[in-house]
């Protein structure tokens, strides 16, 4: 686990652009800039409590040090898309009403987020002839319907 905590800080702090300096300087509190690369190298497994600092150091929520990224990448989402999304309060209003989800309804939600995305197609296409409410329904109708 510390390895892969490691792993994880040394992959966002590049990304952020960021020296190990610069990211214990930008840590709550402050840390010393050794305490980070022997995080990095997996030689120190920091406590919750220095972790949950680092985060807020580098925007992230203290669950990208925990994710498994084996399976969203399996679907081909990064993981960096969900924890991008997990940052704001609409992304994080949708990943908890999809903790609710009940397995049957899957194929219902997956097919209102298709339609949607069609919705929105056609209307940034904005169809001269017909009305915003007739490019809707024509793209709601598209495609297999939900059943059970």
């Amino acid at each position: 686990m510390k390895v892969e905590i490691g792993k994880r800080l040394k992959r966002l702090r590049l990304e952020k652009g960021l020296t190990q300096k610069e990211l214990a300087a930008a840590v709550r509190g402050g840390l010393d800039y050794t305490y980070i690369g022997k995080i990095e190298r997996g030689e120190q497994l920091p406590s919750l409590k220095i972790l949950i600092k680092i985060s807020e150091a580098l925007s992230v929520p203290v669950n990208y040090f925990f994710l498994d990224e084996a399976s969203p990448a399996m679907y081909g989402i990064p993981a960096i898309d969900l924890q991008l999304s997990a940052r704001n309060k609409k992304g994080r209003e949708l990943f908890k009403a999809l903790k609710l989800l009940h397995e049957e309804d899957v194929p219902l939600v997956t097919e209102i987020v298709l339609v949607l995305n069609r919705h929105r197609k056609v209307a940034k296409r904005k169809l001269p002839d017909l009305p915003e409410d007739e490019g809707a329904l024509l793209a709601a109708e598209e495609g297999p319907s939900y059943e059970k």
